[in-house]
């Protein structure tokens, strides 16, 4: 009986001792943490986008694009004088990449008489807006080693043929934000 006793408790020992090395065996691992802290984007508006005079006795749509190339190719609308793309600046971190962000939706282009009973004449619609950045691979642009960009926007008017003579203007909005 004696025996059986050493071999049980000889037993328990080893069995007490093995699960005791599982926790012998446990590991500790560290691990690195960076944060990157970027100078604020600052966008600045250099020049308005400018379509120009232009005579009209139809409809038609009047398109500038961010070239600067006019087309004014509607039958009923005639243009002149000068026009201008708007050009956009921007200051950042050196080489870091941004995208450009256009008004999604059109913007209201309104002569000084405009009510909301005189909107069709006195009202001129302007959407389908480019960067000269965003062609066709997308609004992507990478600020140059000093942090600076610059970007051209243009767009198109589009023109019911009811508008009174004089100065339409109005506002939109862009935006840029580190990719």
């Amino acid at each position: 009986m004696k025996k059986t006793i050493r071999f049980g408790a000889a037993g328990v020992a080893m069995f007490a001792a093995l699960g005791m090395s599982s926790a012998a065996h446990a590991d500790t691992a560290t691990a690195d943490a960076t944060a990157e802290v970027l100078d604020a984007l600052v966008l600045t508006a250099d020049t308005t986008l400018d379509f120009g005079a232009m005579v009209v006795s139809g409809s038609g749509a009047v398109t500038l694009g961010s070239d600067g190339t006019l087309d004014c190719s509607a039958v009923d609308i005639v243009c002149s004088g000068t026009t201008s793309v708007a050009s956009f600046s921007v200051e950042g971190t050196a080489n870091k990449a941004m995208t450009i962000n256009l008004p999604a939706s059109s913007v209201e282009l309104r002569h000084s008489t405009y009510t909301p009973l005189t909107a069709a004449e006195t009202s001129i619609i302007l959407d389908s807006f480019t960067s000269s950045e965003n062609g066709g691979t997308g609004p992507e642009v990478t600020l140059d080693g000093a942090g600076d960009a610059t970007f051209d926007v243009g767009g198109t008017i589009t023109l019911d043929g009811t508008e009174v003579s004089g100065i339409y203007d109005g506002t939109f909005t862009v935006s840029v934000e580190y990719s």
